[in-house]
């Protein structure tokens, strides 16, 4: 039996600004209203048999706003989750992530929110596949085997671009 993991990249944010943190930026207005019509049909493809969802989830806000969508999405679908935040997901923590995997028992299913390069990245290092993620986009590999191999073990099982987001009217 296989993990699954999903990596979703936080939907669309603010720009950055001065006085602004980083991790203080949030989603853009209507946001997270595409992020709530797009990923419901997104989650549908997860199958997650009897396992709670372990979402993962950045430290910054606008990680938080998503993941707030990604539960309601899992939750629309049937899935139970819980969320725990993970500051490595914030500082693209890459052995961090894998450890954490690595501990996780066979047949979970793990939601990685979180932001690029590091979803592109990861994916990458665990299938070999080079997807690009939009804001909120969402894939999904199974990993059969340990995170740690020298040659990619997992496969992608679907990939979902991010909605788009209208422009507010001015």
């Amino acid at each position: 039996m296989a993990r699954t993991i999903v990596l979703v990249r936080h939907g669309k944010a603010q720009g950055a600004r001065p006085g602004l943190s980083d991790s203080e930026r949030s989603l853009v207005p209507g946001a997270a209203e595409a992020l709530a019509a797009a990923l419901p049909r997104a989650f549908a493809l997860l199958d997650a048999g009897d396992e709670t969802a372990h979402v993962w989830v950045s430290p910054a806000l606008r990680a938080h706003q998503t993941a707030d969508e990604v539960m309601a999405a899992l939750d629309a679908n049937g899935i139970a989750c819980a969320e725990e935040e993970r500051e490595y997901l914030f500082y693209q923590d890459q052995e961090a992530f894998l450890d954490d995997i690595e501990d996780v028992p066979d047949g979970s299913v793990i939601v990685a929110v979180g932001h690029i390069p590091f979803m592109e990245d990861v994916l990458e290092r665990l299938t070999g596949e080079c997807i690009s993620f939009t804001p909120g986009s969402v894939a999904a590999v199974t990993l059969p085997g340990s995170p740690r191999t020298q040659i990619p073990e997992g496969d992608v099982l679907w990939y979902v671009r991010g909605p788009k987001v209208a422009k507010p009217r001015s």
